[in-house]
């Protein structure tokens, strides 16, 4: 049934919202390491990918070694150590991306191979055995 107020309009009620506090992302915590800003909780703090992070820059991969060899301190001692050991600066880094070779996926179906053993042939194959694949690959004939 709806609701009049004292002038006879209709009385529109609200639902409540609950409002859930964001959980951080591992980047918040590296973002907070370089801006020095110390966090309320490390409730959401994910050691290895700050490890991870940490070790895609030349000048912080030996922090980041550092700390995987106490890799057994909890989560607030490594945050600390992390936070009083490196200077204040801008984090963000581009992670490393898989190479991209037009020869994987030709190695693959010459020699019925994974896509692993396949990288390590690539590296091995010689030049004129790649072309050869290549040829192969392009005058293959498929259907059904």
């Amino acid at each position: 049934m709806a609701k009049l107020d004292i002038f006879g309009n209709l009385i529109i009620e609200e639902e409540e919202v609950d409002v859930k506090p964001k959980s951080k992302s591992p980047f918040d915590y590296i973002k907070d390491i370089g801006d020095k800003n110390y966090p309320e909780n490390l409730d959401d703090y994910n050691a290895f990918l700050t490890n991870l992070a940490f070790s895609q820059r030349k000048d912080l991969v030996h922090y980041a070694n550092e700390m995987n060899k106490y890799h057994q301190l909890g989560d607030k001692e490594q945050f600390d150590f992390y936070y009083y050991a490196i200077p204040r600066k801008n984090l963000f880094a581009k992670w490393n991306k898989a190479l991209k070779s037009k020869y994987t996926e030709m190695i693959m179906e010459y020699f019925n191979i994974s896509y692993k053993v396949a990288k390590q042939y690539e590296i091995i194959l010689e030049k004129k055995h790649l072309a050869q694949i290549e040829d192969w690959w392009n005058n293959k004939e498929g259907g059904k």
